[in-house]
This record gives structure tokens, C-alpha cells and sequence, in this order.
């Protein structure tokens, strides 16, 4: 049996690396490979293109997402459960290249409801800019979201 076949986490990491603070997610998820995690989590690096992660919730119980979050103080960290029922904002059919997150989260909140969804993150500054490596006051932020999906992770994998 394939090791990735047992895994019932799946940590995504949404964002563009080229596109400054937008990275966020990506940046996280390559710090977490390079350390030990159980064959429980697998991870996934969305990039721009959250709706992937819908591909991919077959047989997981929890879904992490990290993100860069907009609407935070710069630099703030939060981690907030996405709910059992959710009023999605806006009108979908006006999107016109993909889902955003929250339509995705949305989806998959419907079609998996029994998924525990968390959404890990930290405030930028500014929208991204093309070009832009990850800023270094949220780089060093970084240690400290890995800490909290750490946390997340033993409340998930110990046996209750």
C-alpha cells in the first residue's frame, strides 16, 4: 500500500511565490516538508489555484489551508475554523478565472461535511506585486505558524 494512501490530513498551501506575501502558503508547506510529519499528512501546494484542492479531499478528516490573509493586522496570525454551514459572500457566477478560496472552502465544505476545516494564516501588508519575493517581517513569521500546525496537528493525531 502506497504511504500517501494513509494519510487523512491534507495541508494546503494557497498562494503565488513570485507574487511577494501572496507566497505565504507555499513558503510555509516547503519548511514543513523539510521536517518530519507523520504518514497521517500529506501536503499540497495549491499555488494560485485553490478549487485543486478540491481534487484532492477523497478520504481526509482534516483540511489545513495556509494562506497569506487579507483584512489582518500586518504580520497577526490566525487560525480560524471555517464553519458547518457558511453563507458564501458575493455572487459566484461573476468569477471568471477559477474559485477563490472561500467559494473553494465553500465547495468542499458541501461536498465533504465531515472535514474538520482550518484555515491558518498571517496579515500582510499590501496586495501582492508580481516579482516580489515574501517580505522578511513575514518570513519570520513563519516558525510561528509552523508551531501552530504542529499544535493542530497532536490535538489530531493522539488518540482521544
Amino acid at each position: 500500500m502506497n504511504p500517501v494512501s494513509k494519510a487523512d490530513i491534507l495541508i494546503a498551501g494557497v498562494g503565488h511565490v513570485l507574487m511577494g506575501d501572496d507566497g505565504l502558503g507555499p513558503a510555509v508547506l516547503k519548511e514543513l516538508a523539510a521536517g518530519g510529519l507523520s504518514s497521517r499528512v500529506r501536503l499540497l501546494d495549491a499555488g494560485s489555484a485553490p478549487q485543486d484542492i478540491l481534487t484532492q479531499l477523497s478520504g481526509i478528516t482534516k483540511l489545513i489551508v495556509i494562506d497569506a490573509l487579507t483584512g489582518v493586522a500586518p504580520g497577526a496570525i490566525e487560525a480560524k475554523r471555517f464553519p458547518a454551514i457558511c453563507a458564501l459572500p458575493g455572487d459566484d457566477r461573476t468569477l471568471s478565472h477559477g474559485l477563490g478560496l472561500i467559494q473553494t472552502l465553500g465547495m468542499a465544505r458541501e461536498l465533504f461535511p465531515e472535514i474538520d476545516i482550518l484555515v491558518i494564516g498571517a496579515g500582510i501588508t499590501s496586495a501582492a506585486a508580481p516579482g516580489l519575493q515574501l517580505s522578511d517581517s513575514l518570513r519570520q513569521r513563519i516558525p510561528a505558524l509552523i508551531a501552530l500546525i504542529h499544535q493542530e496537528l497532536r490535538l489530531t493525531v493522539q488518540p482521544r
